[in-house]
């Protein structure tokens, strides 16, 4: 999520842009990881007013039922269903979308779907290797 954020960031600066969008499924899904990367007093201003402006920049919630007709930058899309995206993500003059699977499995749904995607971070298996000293 945070290399998904920092990315957004740098596209943003590229564009010389200031405002991005931040997509989850429903308002229900800013608890855990995304209040985890954010903060708590991102999470609620974002949860109360589905806008953040936050040191020259804008954040726009979007979900199922929040929608924006015009959001002018990247969007980091967190644990959102791939089969869902293009709803929740219809904004027009999104430049990028950044995505953050929910599970493994739907990274190659993504890709089928959006073939000049291209893979920016990817955490280590949790297979056990690392716990085991290997």
């Amino acid at each position: 999520m945070r290399a998904a954020f920092l990315q957004c960031s740098a596209l943003m600066q590229q564009r010389n842009g200031a405002t991005m969008g931040l997509a989850v499924h429903n308002k229900s899904n800013l608890d855990g990881v995304v209040r985890t990367v954010f903060g708590d007093s991102v999470v609620k201003v974002l949860d109360r007013d589905n806008k953040l402006d936050l040191k020259g920049i804008t954040i726009h919630l979007l979900t199922e039922k929040i929608q924006l007709r015009k959001l002018e930058g990247p969007v980091v899309a967190a644990f959102v269903d791939p089969h869902k995206l293009d709803k929740i993500v219809s904004s027009v003059g999104v430049t990028d979308i950044v995505l953050v699977p929910w599970a493994a499995e739907e990274l190659p749904i993504y890709l089928a779907a959006h073939p000049s995607s291209q893979e920016i971070f990817r955490s280590p298996p949790l297979d056990g290797s690392v716990a085991d000293g290997a």
